[in-house]
C-alpha cells in the first residue's frame, strides 16, 4: 500500500496547487484519493486536534454492505425467474429448446435450458444486473462529477447508496436508456438543483423509480415487465420471453374477487413471499434479505429503528383498522395485515429509503410519526387507489415533503411543554 501511496502523492502535485496543470479537475482526483485512503485533512497548531474514521464514505459503505443480501438474490431470483419463464413456454411448446439464443455472457457457457443449473441461473443474472448497475454508477457518478468541477467542490460519496438502490428497485427487463434518463433525471432536478448531497428533499433513488413509473408505465408496470429476456434482437426465435406473464404478489392481490389472503396463497406461498421466490423489482422481493439488512443498519447505528418500527406498526395498525372498519371480504382490504409485509417492496423501502437521513426528520418523535405516517399512506394507496397495487413509493415521497414540518411541528410542541414548565 505504501507503493500506492508514494504514487498517488507524486500525482497530486499535478492537481493540488492552483496553478498545477490539472487543477480544474482536481475534485476528481481528491475523490479518487479519498476513495482508496483515509482523509488527512490536519487542524492548525493551535485548535483542537479530532481524528474519526467515521466519515460520509465510511457511513455509505455500511448502507452497501447492508444491501449486499438483495443484490446477490436479485442475481439469483433474476436467472431463476427467467428459466422459470423459458421452462413454461418450452412446456407450452411456445418456444423450442433448440431455439434458445443465449445472451452475451451466456454465450460464454452453453446454458443448459431444459435443466439449468446454479450456475446458468447466476450468469443469467449477472447477465442482467451488471449492465443495470453499470449505468445507475456510470450515468449518476459522472453526473456528480461534472457538477463537482463546474462548482469547484468535493464530490460527495451520497451517490454510493444511490447507485446500487436504483438498480434494486427498478424491474431487470428495464430498458437501460431509459434508465438512464431516469438517472438524469434526479440526478440533475432532484438533487444538484438543491445543492448536492445533504441538500436535497427527495430521496434520489425513489425519483427515479418515480420518474420510469409515469415516463415509460409500460416498461415499470404490468405482468411482464417483471421477467427478464436476454437483450437479443426482437424477432429472433427465443431471445425474448414474448407471450409469458406472471402478476405479482400485489398484482395477485389487487384482482382478487374472492378473499385476498386465499388468492394470494393460491399464487404464493408465504415461504416463497419471504424468501423471494416470487417475480418483482430486482432486489426488494426476500423479505429475508431485507431484514439482514436492518439488522445490520441498527446494529452499525446508521440507520433509525424508529422509521423501521414506525413503519411497520402504522402499516399493521391502518391495515388491521381498515379490514375492520370495512368488513370487506374481497380486494386488497381483506388481506390479513401482516401479509402486507410479504407483498411488495415496503419493508425494502422502510429499511433503505425511509432512512436517509437527509430527507427523513432529524428529531426522536419526529421518525416516529414520519414512519407511522408511511405505513398509513402505504395501506391507503393500496386498499382505495384501484389503479396503484404498491403505494410505498408515493408514500416516501410525499413524507420526504412534509418531513421538515414534521420536525418544526415537534420542536414547536417541545418548546412549548418548556415554557409551560418554566
Amino acid at each position: 500500500m505504501q507503493f500506492l501511496r508514494n504514487l498517488v502523492e507524486k500525482q497530486k502535485q499535478l492537481y493540488h496547487a492552483k496553478d498545477s496543470k490539472f487543477h480544474k479537475v482536481w475534485p476528481l482526483f481528491d475523490a479518487f484519493e479519498t476513495f482508496l485512503f483515509a482523509p488527512d485533512h490536519r487542524t492548525g497548531p493551535q485548535r483542537v486536534q479530532v481524528r474519526d474514521y467515521v466519515d460520509l464514505k465510511r457511513v455509505m459503505n455500511t448502507v452497501i454492505i447492508a444491501m449486499l443480501p438483495c443484490l446477490l438474490w436479485a442475481i439469483w431470483n433474476t436467472g431463476a425467474q427467467h428459466f422459470h419463464a423459458i421452462g413454461a413456454m418450452i412446456g407450452s411448446g411456445k418456444l423450442l429448446a433448440a431455439n434458445y439464443v443465449p445472451g452475451w455472457l451466456q454465450s460464454l457457457l452453453a446454458p443448459n435450458v431444459a435443466a439449468p443449473t446454479a450456475v446458468d441461473t447466476v450468469v443469467f443474472g449477472l447477465q442482467r444486473m451488471l449492465p443495470i448497475l453499470i449505468v445507475s454508477y456510470g450515468v449518476g457518478l459522472g453526473i456528480e462529477m461534472l457538477f463537482s468541477v463546474i462548482r469547484n467542490e468535493e464530490v460527495s460519496e451520497g451517490y454510493l447508496v444511490s447507485g446500487m438502490l436504483i438498480a434494486l428497485i427498478v424491474p431487470a427487463s428495464i430498458p437501460l436508456w431509459q434508465l438512464a434518463i431516469g438517472v438524469a433525471f434526479a440526478v440533475v432536478l432532484g438533487k444538484e438543483v438543491f445543492g448536492g448531497t445533504g441538500m436535497n428533499v427527495f430521496n434520489p433513488a425513489m425519483l427515479v423509480r418515480a420518474f420510469l413509473f409515469f415516463a415509460f408505465a409500460g416498461q415499470m408496470s404490468g405482468d411482464m415487465v417483471w421477467v427478464a429476456g436476454n437483450n437479443s434482437p426482437t424477432g429472433v426465435p427465443g431471445s425474448l420471453i414474448d407471450g409469458f406473464s406472471q402478476p405479482t404478489a400485489l398484482a395477485v392481490v389487487k384482482a382478487a374477487t374472492t378473499d385476498a389472503s386465499a388468492a394470494l396463497t393460491h399464487a404464493f406461498s408465504h415461504q416463497d413471499l419471504f424468501f423471494g421466490n416470487i417475480p418483482g423489482s430486482a432486489g426488494e422481493m426476500s423479505k429475508l434479505c431485507v431484514l439482514l439488512g436492518a439488522f445490520w443498519l441498527v446494529f452499525t447505528g446508521v440507520g433509525s429503528w424508529r422509521v423501521m418500527v414506525g413503519g411497520v406498526l402504522g402499516l399493521l395498525a391502518s391495515a388491521f383498522l381498515m379490514k375492520t372498519a370495512s368488513g370487506a371480504e374481497t380486494g386488497p382490504i381483506s388481506l390479513l395485515p401482516w401479509e402486507h409485509l410479504l407483498c411488495g417492496g415496503f419493508l425494502f423501502g422502510i429499511v433503505f429509503m425511509a432512512t436517509d437521513p437527509v430527507s427523513s426528520p432529524e428529531t426522536s418523535v419526529g421518525k416516529w410519526i414520519y414512519g407511522a405516517l408511511i405505513g398509513f399512506v402505504t395501506i391507503l394507496v393500496r386498499t382505495i387507489n384501484p389503479a396503484y397495487p404498491e403505494g410505498t413509493m408515493l408514500a416516501i415521497l410525499l413524507m420526504n415533503a412534509f418531513a421538515p414540518g414534521i420536525d418544526h411541528f415537534v420542536v414547536a410542541a417541545n418548546i412549548k411543554r418548556r415554557m409551560k414548565r418554566s
